[in-house]
């Protein structure tokens, strides 16, 4: 109907049409990602500019509430949810990466004991 199928058949031959959709795909993907990383450092952020004033009251210290110390404090939040958010990536790659050497390997050698064991007891048994 009106060329529909043709033109879809067509769009699907095209490599460049879709390595440029996968491009669009994984481009959206990413700037999910950042967006999300950023609105929650802009989170944290806020949370920590607004310590100095909490502190002060239900802690009794003497932060000054300035601009600059807020802003210190904001920078500061930002600066450490990013070392998280950073370590947090490290761990969960590495976890990933090792992930098929460490499963494999372990059941291997749960069975090679659980196999020894038992030669082992019916040896002792063979030999009462």
């Amino acid at each position: 109907m009106f060329g529909l199928e043709e033109n879809i058949t067509g769009m699907v031959q095209d490599p460049a049409l879709v390595v440029f959709l996968v491009l669009f795909f994984v481009f959206i993907l990413l700037a999910y990602k950042v967006v999300k990383i950023l609105v929650r450092a802009l989170i944290i952020s806020a949370i920590a500019g607004v310590f100095p004033v909490f502190s002060n009251m239900f802690f009794g210290t003497a932060f000054p509430i300035t601009i600059d110390s807020m802003l210190w404090f904001a920078m500061t939040g930002a600066e450490i949810y990013f070392v998280y958010h950073i370590l947090v990536s490290i761990g969960t790659i590495a976890e990933f990466v090792m992930k098929p050497f460490s499963k494999g390997k372990m059941k291997k050698v749960e069975k090679v004991i659980i196999v020894e064991k038992k030669k082992d007891n019916d040896e002792k048994g063979k030999e009462s």
